[in-house]
């Protein structure tokens, strides 16, 4: 998963803003279907504040006490 880019598409409008914000259980819900991984969404950490526009960004994933990770995402407009 380190080496991967989720993609993840949410409604937006033509300004690049999305109605509504990606969090965390979008972001397992990516890794479930292009994956088949499943990762509790409580151990999905999204960096910075919530994500409203289109773009790349990434997340902390806890997998372990000593495995952690870091996922790219990108959010696409439907």
């Amino acid at each position: 998963l380190q080496n991967v880019m989720l993609k993840i598409g949410a409604k937006a409008g033509t300004s690049g803003k999305i109605f509504g914000s990606i969090n965390s259980l979008q972001i397992a819900e990516a890794i479930k279907a292009q994956y088949n991984f499943d990762i509790d969404r409580k151990k999905i950490i999204v960096d910075g504040e919530s994500i409203k526009e289109v773009g790349v960004y990434s997340a902390k994933v806890n997998l372990h006490k000593e495995i952690k990770l870091d996922v790219k995402f990108e959010v696409i407009a439907e």
